[in-house]
């Protein structure tokens, strides 16, 4: 019988070429996560979304060997749980970095730029003449603070140099050679969101990240200063941020990530012409997402032919089962 791969994934965001790549070694079946619940009890390897794979989704998969997560980060993945099944964990690192930083750079443009107010006015009111559109804000000579200096948050940095800005940086880890290259200072958090114009987010979903940027960090921040999030939503206390927004302890946010998703459609923050947001949707190009989709599939085609997957999350690197 042939071994079973199920990818929960739609068809759209993985495309089917590229999962037949693994049909000589699976039988490769496409199911919803919402419906996928008969289908996980013959399969050896998933390939998830975002969906909470967590003792009750383990319960129903007895055969499982590999959780293929489709995309960086992994928080939705109980990682425990796993290990006590002897289930190894993959994800897409080191594929979709160029794609987010695009987007977060559209996001702080959008915003800086106040791209979405100006383009409803043109729309609406430009030729009624009735009010001036309020200004933007350039970006040459601004700083730029990146809280995380991994694989994005370096793609961020890089591009930041085009506009003639000036970078500092935070990270649990200091990057002297990235320092040297891009001319980026490392600070402290406090520091960090004290000294910049705009703040940008770049680290996991950790127990140590989770509301790292709440009320007291907010205060730290100039009221000229913006806050970029392409990371995950509860690294932001989000009602924190809203009151911060509304008391105009700082000028705008800019959010692709939200503490619920998606965000219910009568949130505050959705009132507010200083936030710009988008749907979770910063690696959502044809590109990126194939090839995530194809860094699932090494991972898989790697367990099934008996190999240590190279693309094992952190937490896993010397689990051996």
């Amino acid at each position: 019988m042939k071994r079973k791969v199920l990818i929960s994934v739609g068809r759209l965001s993985f495309p089917e070429d590229v999962a037949e790549t693994l049909s000589p070694l699976a039988e490769v079946i496409y199911a919803p996560s919402r419906d996928c619940g008969e289908s996980l009890n013959e399969v050896e390897v998933v390939i998830v979304g975002t969906e909470p794979v967590d003792d009750s989704y383990l319960d129903r998969a007895p055969k499982l060997k590999l959780v293929s997560r489709f995309g960086v980060g992994y928080d939705s993945v109980d990682i425990e749980a796993c290990k006590a099944r002897k289930i190894y964990i993959t994800h897409t690192i080191g594929v979709l970095s160029e794609g987010v930083a695009e987007h977060t750079w559209a996001l702080i443009l959008g915003l800086m730029k106040r791209i979405p107010q100006g383009d409803r006015h043109t729309r609406e009111e430009w030729a009624l003449r009735r009010r001036a559109l309020p200004f933007g804000s350039d970006l040459l000579g601004k700083t730029l603070g990146l809280v995380g200096l991994g694989a994005i948050g370096s793609e961020v940095a890089k591009r930041a140099l085009g506009f003639g800005m000036k970078l500092i940086y935070y990270d649990v880890v200091r990057r002297p050679g990235l320092e040297s290259e891009h001319g980026m200072k490392f600070a402290e958090l406090d520091e960090l969101l004290r000294s910049s114009d705009i703040v940008t987010l770049h680290t996991p979903l950790l127990p140590s990240t989770r509301g790292l940027i709440g009320e007291e960090e907010l205060e730290m921040m100039k009221p000229t200063a913006v806050l970029i999030n392409t990371s995950r939503g509860p690294v932001v206390d989000q009602e924190a941020l809203v009151e911060a927004l509304e008391n105009g302890r700082i000028a705008g946010a800019a959010l692709d990530v939200f503490e619920a998703e998606p965000i219910p459609l009568d949130d505050r923050l959705l009132e507010m012409e200083n936030v710009v947001v988008t749907p979770h949707t910063a690696s959502a190009t044809w590109e990126t997402r194939r090839k995530m989709a194809e860094s699932c599939v090494e991972s898989v085609r790697e367990f099934l032919e008996g190999k240590r997957p190279r693309k094992l999350i952190p937490e896993m690197k010397d689990t051996f089962f």
